[in-house]
């Protein structure tokens, strides 16, 4: 064989290594983000709020750790999820607010983050079970608290938040910050943002990879395709005006998707998941007026 040849195909060999093998790291760096597990910083008792350590399990056996936050004789409870790679505290120091308005805050850690168990994060697909268990412990140990129960959620959150919400009636409101129509437009933002590998071959491949390590695809989780079961229960979009992971165009595509009632409210300035300190006293004005009316 010549030499040209040879050298030819060691060239390809190593070529498609190289791609299977960067596309097996990306897939990790999706399933077990590289800070998933950082400590916990803000706590309730830092904005003076009652609040009980709570802890539940999943379907699927893992127990979920976070706090219950009680608003005296109130009915009304936000249950707040957080984002990917983050943990309860993040959301907290967002929303606490909330409880000045008069309404019990629900807040846990997903799997694999926080204080929670778990060593796999999956960008919505599995947490959905988390959400559920965090349903199931407020209306079997807190019934007083769960006549008139209202989601918060924020990138990742906000995804559970809307797929839950589809399937739980029960659940009066939705308010979605930061929130990705598609898990594959994401996931393939985030490898190029963050670690700049292009679209094609990689994240394709590394799809590819996360479903076969799941075995299951959680293109089927994605908000686009769960939006519109939400109506006639109102939903709030928050979005940042300078999101680069998630742009506005594609979260304008996903509000027209929902139905009525629906809002939405572009931050001006605000990066991905930084609306709140982008938006200050009219953020926490426009959430508080948003749960007040729809709980």
């Amino acid at each position: 064989m010549p030499f040209f040849w040879v050298w030819l195909i060691v060239v390809i060999i190593a070529t498609a290594l190289v791609i299977v093998g960067v596309s097996w790291y990306y897939s990790k760096r999706v399933l077990q983000p590289l800070n998933h597990r950082v400590p916990l910083s803000v706590f309730p008792d830092q904005f003076h709020l009652p609040f009980e350590n709570v802890a539940f399990d999943t379907k699927d056996g893992l127990r979920l750790r976070g706090w219950f936050i009680p608003a005296e004789g109130s009915e009304k409870t936000v249950i707040l999820l957080h984002g990917w790679g983050n943990n309860r505290g993040d959301t907290l120091s967002a929303t606490h607010f909330l409880h000045e308005s008069g309404f019990n805050l629900l807040y846990f850690d997903f799997r694999a983050c926080g204080e929670s168990a778990g060593a796999v994060s999956t960008v919505g697909y599995l947490e959905t079970n988390d959400a559920e268990a965090a349903l199931e412990y407020l209306a079997a140990r807190k019934p007083e608290c769960a006549q008139s129960v209202g989601l918060y959620g924020i990138s990742m959150g906000a995804s559970v938040a809307i797929y839950c919400a589809a399937r739980h009636p029960e659940i009066k409101c939705v308010a979605a910050e930061g929130t990705f129509d598609s898990y594959e437009k994401v996931v393939g933002r985030w490898a190029w943002i963050n670690i700049k590998i292009p679209h094609y071959p990689f994240v394709p491949l590394s799809l590819f990879f996360v479903r076969m390590k799941l075995g299951a695809d959680p293109e089927a989780y994605s908000p686009a395709g769960e939006i519109a079961k939400i109506s006639p229960r109102p939903i709030f979009f928050i979005h940042g005006s300078h999101d680069n992971l998630v742009p506005v165009k594609d979260a304008r595509k996903l509000f027209d998707k929902a139905g009525e009632p629906k809002e939405m409210w572009v931050v001006a300035g605000a990066a991905h998941a930084k609306c709140a300190e982008t938006g200050g006293a009219e953020y926490r004005q426009r959430l508080c007026a948003f749960f007040t009316k729809n709980l």
